[in-house]
């Protein structure tokens, strides 16, 4: 019996509408019982003809024909009998027929579809592509051009009588120099649908098909099928026939049922994070709050799962919610990046155990974020032509956007740039004694856009860093000596002998303090002052910072000050001598 004769008398069969229903709800569930082997067992893996237009309307046609109309007899013999569930042996028949129906969908050029909802549009299209052929006259096959015409045709293209519908030859790609139904048919498939569904059938047609694949149940019955009946499914669902913007209303109740599961797990997600991240310390918190774009990371393929395979949500509104979902999954993906690659950043500083401010810290840090920028534009950039973006057009529109900001964020820029320069070169580091400028005090940050310096005065002074760099910068804080210059002043009645004294006494404590550079010290009497005969002390202490350095200079004047006692010679004060000459005579 050929393919037609057996979809006739199945179709005669089953007269009731619904007994044909269940048939059909059961034939749409088994599509996803699993895998199978093909009818011909000695060639499982043989592909349809896609060498001519003739063999891919031919192949497309009797793959989805043979599809349908083998799982007839196995529908009718569930159908009469009192078993609630299909046997192994149905099974099989069944996912040898969906084997079939996934063959034809691969007759479809579905290059320009969103590879995030191809696989669940192509089987709509096909279906409805097969609805479409079963109410047109197919011509003769000597009439479709088979690979001998169409290799000395001008154009490698063929249309089907009175239609749009066209097989073109594709020109590039992984399936080059095979026809296929145009992107272009593929597109205007549901168009085309729109415009011929009132129509007659022809002889043979899959009546139906289309309808109860859009509107039945079968993903449910799908996952209840160990438990509930195809049967059962069937009967719950005929009082939610109603469609509303082409979907029944029991597939509302289900979509609103998962959408509050996935909202309800993402806030439970958000809520835990925030309660860990504030119960942590710094770097564990950075983790916790990881958990808030894994939640959206993990939800929304799920979601769009269930969308797909069990509530088998079709046309305009399956493409709206799936191509969302998945557009909110890769900006959670990219989120979840973002915040990785920090918490990653003071995992290291924390283990390194880095100073948080240090400048080591701030080069981990904007390594990492240097990385995850990569990533996340790695990661747009796919699911943007996942989504059905161009990705040159993607890629453009961030060039586009980065110029735009870059003019506007010039001095954000050359800040950031001064910063990389600070933190490379490391003039100073955070701690040190600089002065730039007229600034001068103790680096407290080096951050991305400026660099703030604690005065000793204890304000807070924010130079921006590209004015750093511009600067010149006098670290006082890498120097391995500091110097000690003052003036001793004895009065004018010091005698030579007393003078001469003092000073070598002066070289000696200098010369024998620890903590002084011996190779530079100058003890002189250098100068007549007008209250004063000045000595010149110019000496360097080796010492680590300004308080250890008072400390030591300390400790020095203290012993010159009991050599003075000692020797006997007295320190001057600013003093005017005043001398009046009086005329006697008057």
């Amino acid at each position: 019996m050929s393919p037609l004769t057996m979809i006739q008398t199945g179709l005669s069969i089953f007269a009731s509408k619904r007994r044909l229903a269940a048939l059909l709800l059961a034939l749409s569930v088994l599509q996803w019982a699993g895998g199978g082997a093909n009818a011909d067992e000695a060639t499982p893996l043989r592909p349809i003809d896609t060498t001519s237009p003739r063999a891919t309307l031919h192949g497309f046609v009797k793959a989805m024909s043979e599809g349908y109309a083998n799982g007839i007899g196995v529908l009718q013999s569930y159908q009469d009998s009192p078993r609630l569930y299909f046997s192994q042996e149905e099974l099989a028949v069944m996912r040898d027929s969906f084997n079939m129906v996934d063959d034809a969908e691969r007759t479809l050029d579905l290059s320009e579809l969103p590879q995030a909802t191809v696989r669940e549009t192509s089987r709509g299209l096909a279906i409805q592509l097969k609805e479409i052929l079963d109410r047109m006259s197919i011509p003769p096959s000597e009439l479709i051009p088979d690979a001998q015409t169409m290799s000395s045709a001008e154009f490698k293209r063929w249309t089907l009588p009175d239609s749009e519908i066209r097989i073109a030859r594709v020109e590039k790609g992984p399936r080059a120099g095979e026809y296929l139904f145009s992107p272009e048919t593929v597109r205007r498939i549901p168009e085309f649908y729109q415009k011929i569904k009132d129509m007659p059938y022809k002889p043979g047609a899959s009546a139906g098909w289309y309808d109860f694949a859009s509107y039945s149940p079968s993903g449910v019955a799908l996952v209840l099928r160990r438990v509930v009946p195809t049967r059962w499914v069937l009967e719950m669902a005929e009082g939610s026939r109603p469609v509303f913007l082409d979907q029944p209303l029991w597939r509302w109740f289900g979509i609103l049922l998962v959408l509050s599961a996935g909202l309800a797990v993402v806030s439970l997600c958000f809520r835990l994070s925030s309660r860990w991240a504030r119960k942590k310390t710094t770097t564990a918190g950075r983790w916790a709050h990881l958990l808030q774009p894994l939640s959206l990371v993990i939800v929304m393929p799920v979601v769009t799962s269930i969308f797909a395979e069990v509530l088998r949500v079709s046309g305009v509104v399956y493409q709206i919610m799936s191509l969302s979902l998945w557009g909110l999954f890769f900006l959670a993906l990219t989120w979840a990046v973002w915040v990785a690659g920090g918490a990653v950043a003071e995992s290291i500083i924390a283990h390194e155990r880095l100073r948080t401010g240090s400048i080591d810290s701030q080069l981990i840090r904007i390594a990492l974020r240097l990385v995850t920028i990569v990533l996340a534009i790695a990661i747009l950039v796919t699911g943007a032509d996942r989504l059905g973006l161009p990705a040159y057009s993607v890629l453009a529109g961030l060039g586009i956007g980065g110029l735009a900001v870059a003019l506007a964020a010039q001095e954000t820029l050359a800040n950031l740039l001064g910063s990389l320069i600070i933190m490379f070169e490391k003039p100073f580091v955070i701690g040190h004694w600089v002065k730039v400028n007229n600034i001068e005090g103790n680096v407290e940050d080096v951050g991305f856009r400026s660099t703030r310096i604690r005065t000793f005065y204890d304000s807070v002074v924010t130079i921006p860093s590209s004015k750093i760099v511009g600067s010149t910068v006098d670290n006082l804080g890498l120097r391995k000596f500091r110097r000690v210059k003052t003036v001793l002043n004895l009065t004018y009645d010091t005698s030579a002998e007393k003078m001469e004294s003092f000073v070598e006494g002066v070289k000696r404590i200098i010369a024998t303090h620890p903590e002084t550079r011996k190779d530079k010290i100058e003890v002189v009497f250098n100068n007549f002052g007008p209250s004063s005969l000045d000595i010149l002390v110019y000496f360097f202490l080796k010492v680590p910072d300004w308080s250890a350095e008072l400390n030591q200079q300390q400790g020095i004047f203290i012993d010159i000050l009991r050599l003075a006692d000692a020797i006997g010679v007295r320190f001057a004060f600013p003093t005017q001598t005043l001398h009046i000459v009086t005329d006697e005579t008057h």
